[in-house]
């Protein structure tokens, strides 16, 4: 009931300052802040190494995303990981020189826009 509830804000505004008092929240900002504390708190990489990005430039976008993963889960590894995120490809092309630049990098959240007709 109301205990418990008062009971996890408390823990909540010690954790997380943004949530004190009783202004009106974003929920997704809250959901946000729950996931990345608990992935914190259950992240099994405790030495977590330094990891270069490789420079792609989409001729091998399976092998690299695979690499780019696999290098990611050496600092980032929890349940949170395996429910909730994912791998997005980022594609950047100088208009001067055609050069073009692919990242590989991991998400847990998408911001999709809704319009009035859905």
């Amino acid at each position: 009931g109301d205990l418990v509830a008062s009971a996890f804000k408390s823990k909540l505004e010690a954790f997380a300052p943004q949530f004190y008092g009783t202004e009106q929240q974003d929920s997704q900002e809250l959901l946000s802040c729950l996931l990345d504390g608990v992935h914190e708190d259950l992240n099994r990489v405790k030495k977590k190494p330094y990891i270069e990005d490789k420079d792609c430039d989409g001729t091998n976008d399976e092998g690299d995303a695979v690499l780019a993963w696999q290098n990611y889960l050496q600092r980032d590894r929890s349940i949170i990981v395996d429910l909730f995120q994912g791998q997005l490809r980022n594609e950047i092309r100088c208009s001067e020189c055609n050069h073009t630049s692919v990242k590989f990098d991991a998400f847990m959240y998408l911001s999709l826009p809704v319009s009035d007709t859905c």
